[in-house]
């Protein structure tokens, strides 16, 4: 095994436990979004790049401050850049190819739309940076990692509620499609609907997550 796969194993091997970790915490503080107009690093620093969906939702704000300080805690040096596309995934493509072309170590993207970035993937494995998916699985892109809930549990979960509940009809009020969570979390309520005969009178999906 030559030195780089060996570098990449024990960054991946972090950045899982980073990840891990902040399924189950959230913390406090400030995420620091680094810019272009950033000074060089030193090319010996664990170099971390983060593309979020949006920081106006609170979850991944929460997730961003664990993220940072948990790498913060095993490699105190560390460069963590995070990026924030507002939702938009152009913009979402453009902040990949800019942490590519950072170079940075790895990256760790909350994807918009799970079926639009294979080709900045394969980019960033031609660069020879894993990529960890967190939390919404990026279809075709042979993504090194893949983290997440286990979302038919949820799904599970919040349709054992409505059981408890005493209702016999619901309205599914849903995320986008282009979250593949979203499929998962579906199953997993429905099953409770179907076996408990609870009425599901209609679905809605939330394009974007928009409130």
């Amino acid at each position: 095994m030559n030195f780089c796969k060996m570098k990449n194993k024990k960054i991946l091997a972090l950045i899982m436990s980073a990840v891990f970790i902040i399924m189950c915490l959230s913390g406090c503080g400030n995420v620091v979004v680094d810019t272009e107009e950033d000074a060089q690093k030193d090319p010996d620093t664990l170099s971390v790049g983060m593309s979020i969906d949006s920081l106006i939702i609170e979850r991944w704000q929460r997730d961003c401050d664990v993220f940072v300080a948990k790498i913060k805690e095993y490699e105190s040096d560390a460069d963590v850049n995070i990026q924030n596309a507002n939702g938009d995934i152009e913009t979402q493509k453009q902040q990949i190819q800019y942490l590519i072309d950072k170079k940075v170590d790895v990256l760790v993207i909350v994807c918009i739309d799970s079926n639009s970035l294979t080709e900045v993937i394969d980019k960033a494995h031609l660069a020879g940076i894993p990529v960890i998916a967190y939390d919404r699985l990026i279809m075709n892109s042979n993504v090194d990692l893949y983290i997440s809930f286990d979302n038919e549990k949820v799904g599970n979960m919040l349709g054992s509620a409505v059981v408890a509940s005493g209702a016999k009809n619901v309205i599914m009020i849903c995320g986008p499609l282009t979250d593949k969570n979203v499929p998962m979390v579906n199953q997993g309520f429905t099953t409770l609907m179907n076996a408990n005969s609870i009425d599901i009178l209609d679905t809605y999906n939330c394009e974007g997550w928009k409130a």
